[in-house]
């Protein structure tokens, strides 16, 4: 019988390597996207200018005459920048402004329709979507951030039809996945086998996580996390700048 179930085992340890992959390219792009390297505006024009931009998140601007707060952009996934205000010039940077750099064509009544290179969108005012984490919904990847909603909707249900998982019962990797944010990512590596561990047996620890346990776990985790998280989003860019010579 058990060399039956080997091939279903293989297969399941791919799928959880694939939805793992997906999530961390996901994560870290959303990370960069947080902590990304400061320009101006001249910068930003020039690479809309030369079609090096493929996304663009404002912040502020309730209308297109309003003042922008600031705005970041991406040439790559692992490339993001910022320009803040107070602008140069005489008056200030606005919706109406970005999107003219952006698409001159594109006027205020049908921008909201019109499919220009780079993705557009306005920052959430809001952080969250109650418990439940917002970055797997808004990673800023241009046509494929619905991969990494799909890879964390499908690592939830795997978690919930999983009968015993190893490291906590599933009312405490509930809490993780939602209110410690990282859960997805942890469930991955760690159930039912430590991935490191390949097909190899391995036991439960000697006292698994009930819910209780979880919850106050998660909410460690989400007072934590970002702090390290975006250390980790401004030392990658450095990272990156050392390896390119920049």
């Amino acid at each position: 019988m058990a060399e039956y179930r080997e091939p279903y085992r293989i297969a399941g340890l791919w799928v959880r390597v694939l939805l793992l992959v997906v999530l961390v390219w996901g994560g870290l792009v959303a990370l960069l996207s947080v902590a990304p390297r400061e320009r101006d505006l001249a910068d930003l024009r020039a690479d809309l200018a030369a079609g090096r931009v493929t996304y663009v998140i404002y912040t502020g601007g309730g209308d297109a005459r309003a003042e922008l707060r600031e705005v970041r952009w991406s040439t790559a996934p692992l490339f993001w920048y910022r320009a803040r205000s107070p602008w140069p010039g005489d008056g200030p940077y606005t919706q109406a402004g970005l999107l003219a750099d952006v698409a001159p064509e594109i006027s205020d009544a049908d921008a909201s329709v019109s499919d220009p290179r780079p993705v557009i969108r306005r920052a959430e005012d809001r952080p969250g979507r109650g418990i439940f984490p917002s970055w797997p919904f808004r990673v800023p990847l241009p046509h494929a951030s619905w991969a990494v909603a799909a890879a964390w909707i499908a690592t939830l249900l795997i978690m919930l039809g999983t009968a015993r998982p190893r490291l906590g019962n599933r009312w405490a990797w509930f809490w993780l996945f939602t209110v410690g944010k990282i859960g997805a990512v942890a469930y991955l590596l760690s159930e039912p086998r430590s991935l490191w561990r390949g097909l190899g047996p391995q036991g439960s620890p000697p006292s698994p996580l009930g819910g209780g346990q979880g919850c106050l776990l998660a909410v460690c985790l989400q007072l934590l996390v970002p702090f390290a998280l975006y250390g980790a989003g401004v030392a990658f860019p450095a990272l990156i700048d050392v390896l390119i010579g920049s």
